[in-house]
Parts: C-alpha cells; sequence; structure tokens
C-alpha cells in the first residue's frame, strides 16, 4: 500500500479528499501530509487559491502537519476534522482532541505535553476553547488548570470581574498587594480597545486571587456576595 494511501486512512479521509504527496521528516519526527480534493476548486485550478498549513494531531510519534487549500463551503469547513481556519494554526480535530483530554480530567499543561503542543499553539487553543468553539463549556480551559480548592473563585468570564474593574464598586481589601494590583488595573481598564486585552488584565487579577487563596477569604466572600448583586463594603 501506497505512503499517502495509509495516510489517507490515517487521517480517515473521504471523498473528494485525497492525499497528493507525504513528506517524513525522522530527524524532527514530523509528518507533513499535502491534500487535494479533486483537480480543481469548483471549475479554478488549485494554484489560484492560498495554500494553508495547520498542526494536526500527531499520528504516532510523529507530529502531523496538514496542507490543504480551503474549500468555499463554509460547512465543508467546519465539519472536516484534519482542516482548520484561515487564521488558526491548528486544525478543528486537534483542537477537538484538546477538549476530549480535557473532559476526560487532564490538567491543560499535561494535555499540552501529551500532544506535544507549542506554547504560541496552545495560546490559540486555549483562547478558542474559551471562546465556546469546541466542547460548548467556555470555562473548561480555566477549571483545568487550577487545583479543585480554587474553584469557588468565579472563572475569567463571569461578569463579575467586570463589574469589579469597570465600575467604582469597592470592597473591603485587606491584603495591600491586591489593593495595589486593583488599583493599577481599575486605572487601566477603560483605556483598553481590545477584547483580548481585557481578558488579560482579569486573568490577571483572578489569578492573584487563585496563588494568594489562603490570604484572601475576606475578600473572596465578598468577591462572591458582589456576583450574586449584594452590598459590598467599602476599602479600608
Amino acid at each position: 500500500m501506497r505512503d499517502t494511501e495509509i495516510c489517507r486512512k490515517l487521517l480517515q479521509l473521504e471523498e473528494p479528499w485525497s492525499v497528493d504527496r507525504v513528506k517524513v521528516d525522522v530527524e524532527t519526527r514530523e509528518l507533513h501530509a499535502y491534500l487535494v480534493a479533486g483537480k480543481s476548486w469548483f471549475g479554478r485550478p488549485t494554484f489560484v487559491r492560498p495554500k494553508m498549513r495547520w498542526r494536526h494531531a500527531n499520528i504516532g510519534a510523529f507530529k502531523t502537519f496538514v496542507h490543504a487549500t480551503l474549500p468555499d463551503d463554509q460547512a465543508q469547513r467546519q465539519n472536516s476534522p484534519f482542516l482548520g481556519e484561515v487564521d488558526r494554526d491548528f486544525t478543528h480535530g486537534l483542537a477537538q482532541r484538546v477538549v476530549e483530554c480535557l473532559k476526560a480530567g487532564l490538567g491543560y499543561r499535561q494535555v499540552c505535553n501529551l500532544l506535544e503542543i507549542d506554547v504560541y499553539l496552545a495560546w490559540q487553543i486555549r483562547h478558542a476553547i474559551s471562546e465556546g468553539q469546541w466542547g460548548g463549556d467556555e470555562n473548561l480551559v480555566e477549571r483545568s488548570m487550577e487545583p479543585s480548592s480554587s474553584r469557588q473563585i468565579p472563572p475569567t468570564g463571569d461578569p463579575v470581574w467586570l463589574r469589579l474593574l469597570e465600575s467604582e464598586e469597592s470592597i473591603d481589601i485587606r491584603l495591600l498587594g491586591l489593593r495595589l494590583l486593583l488599583a493599577r488595573c481599575r486605572q487601566e481598564f477603560p483605556t483598553l480597545s481590545s477584547n483580548d486585552a481585557r481578558i488579560m488584565r482579569v486573568n490577571t487579577v483572578r489569578r492573584f486571587f487563585i496563588k494568594h487563596e489562603k490570604q484572601l477569604a475576606h475578600e473572596i466572600s465578598q468577591l462572591l456576595e458582589l456576583r450574586h448583586g449584594g452590598p459590598a463594603g467599602a476599602e479600608s
């Protein structure tokens, strides 16, 4: 059986997809699969359209990369696990594999090590999962990255963080480090135009709560009260 046919079966390709050629680098443990779907796309030669490359789930001990041209049909793109999006460097199949591992109880860092995902790619996948694009649980990654004792602290997407950073809502802060951090983030927050930058500030404050959880019982109880619409104290 030809290498291209073996690769087609391993990638579980269906018509009209096929593997045009396979490139294997034993030194770097990389496998590159070049896919085609017929001789042309809707009568247009393949070379007219830009080629894409995505990281896919490993095949055996080899990091697998898929090279293909995206079809015009959006449904076909999303329903093909061996394809990815234009602005992403990973396939739908790899992202789904990460979600399955997280749901099985593995921590996010464990999953990245297991699937040999580098830091840049890990950030992309984490961001996509947090947006709820796979698995329907936007807090899946956050829960997998913290000890169970920290799960009383609201997830990143909880509106309480925006309420805390956007408004003058006050809580009684006894820990000086948190008081200084919150003052700085509140000052910066109104100037942030991108959603990613705002999420980063929320994560900065949230990570502080997680890291110093044992010292912040007083503040956490107020945060949870604020989360449910109750009154908060005043900063001292």
